[in-house]
């Protein structure tokens, strides 16, 4: 009986730091999604970007923003934004969000 229960506490304990750890990266992921949200469209740069914003924790959040239709010499384009958050030193990403920006796109009729 001591067994079983014993490795049932050693499981929450696991659990509760795999927890702590998603809760944080995607935390830092819409942080990062909010920040992209409240820049104007023509000030979001193409390519990849590795956050400088985040030093005090353990996690590297990196930005890709690419064209999914148009270019910057399109009257109308259509930007991809994904963020993704890993462990400092690791490549397995822990969360990832992404969102697309429209620039003189109408909708409906």
């Amino acid at each position: 009986m001591a067994v079983p229960l014993a490795l049932l506490i050693n499981q929450q304990i696991k659990s509760v730091f795999v927890s702590q750890d998603l809760t944080m990266a995607r935390n830092l992921a819409r942080f990062e999604m909010e920040k992209i949200n409240n820049t104007a469209y023509d000030r979001i740069e193409i390519g990849n970007f590795l956050s400088p914003d985040y030093p005090d924790y353990n996690y590297d959040v990196t930005r890709i923003v690419a064209y999914a239709q148009g270019d910057a010499n399109s009257k109308e384009s259509l930007k991809k934004i994904t963020i993704s958050v890993t462990k400092s030193n690791d490549t397995q990403i822990v969360a990832i969000l992404i969102t697309y920006l429209a620039k003189n796109v109408s909708y409906g009729l």
